[in-house]
């Protein structure tokens, strides 16, 4: 079996693994029934799992999250990178998880964000959390001291700086391509949602810089 095969393989598992969209899963659990369909975006993801189906819902739905990016990526690079190093399919099988979780198989191709799963994805590297590190940086500047508002242009230029910053602080090509077509993948899924667009409003701290206050 070539090694090309050893690589596809996982990524295939992180596609299906991705493709398993636990907002749904532990929404049937706690409610009985889907809570995206009360959410406001119909989103998939953490958020709607906390807010709709409570506590328990989205700490489980987090963690599964999570750990779909992280177990093929990490399997795949103790198990297949250590020996040949391929950063073009190492990045494919970090996509993977991504990919599924946005166009799941299991859901007539219709998805989520691809947030909690990105960073799972990245998480892989452990006990390395560098190729994370720059995602959470941006996200948390973004979220408390440049603060864009609403979600959808927060993710959305969260997603493209950090993928302007990747290619110059010392990732490994694989990282490197995954941060960029994660962007452009997350990017073609926020522009296209049906979700109601609000205004785009940006302010430092508490201070507003674009876009009224909210409220007014």
């Amino acid at each position: 079996m070539s090694y090309e095969f050893e690589y596809i393989a996982f990524a295939l598992m992180g596609y299906f693994l991705g493709s398993i969209l636990f907002a749904k899963v532990f929404g049937y659990v706690f409610t009985k029934e889907d809570i995206t369909l009360k959410a406001k975006d119909k989103n998939p993801g953490t958020f709607n799992a906390y807010s709709v189906g409570g506590f328990w819902c989205g700490t489980l739905t987090v963690i599964c999250e999570l750990a779909k990016g992280m177990v093929p990526v990490f399997l795949c690079l103790n198990y297949v990178d250590v020996k040949y190093n391929n950063e073009v399919l190492m990045a494919l099988v970090m996509l993977s998880p991504i990919i599924g979780h946005i166009l799941p198989i299991f859901h007539g191709f219709r998805g989520g964000k691809g947030i909690a799963v990105t960073f799972g994805s990245l998480l892989g590297f452990l006990v390395d959390l560098r190729p994370a590190l720059l995602l959470a940086i941006v996200f948390i500047v973004f979220s408390l001291i440049l603060i864009i508002k609403p979600d959808y242009y927060k993710t959305m230029i969260t997603f493209i700086v950090a993928a302007l910053i990747a290619p110059f602080i010392g990732y490994r090509t694989a990282i490197v391509i995954t941060y960029v077509a994660a962007a452009i993948i997350v990017c073609i899924k926020l522009f296209l949602s049906k979700e109601e667009k609000e205004s785009f409003r940006l302010s430092f701290i508490k201070w507003d810089i674009i876009g009224e206050k909210e409220g007014q």
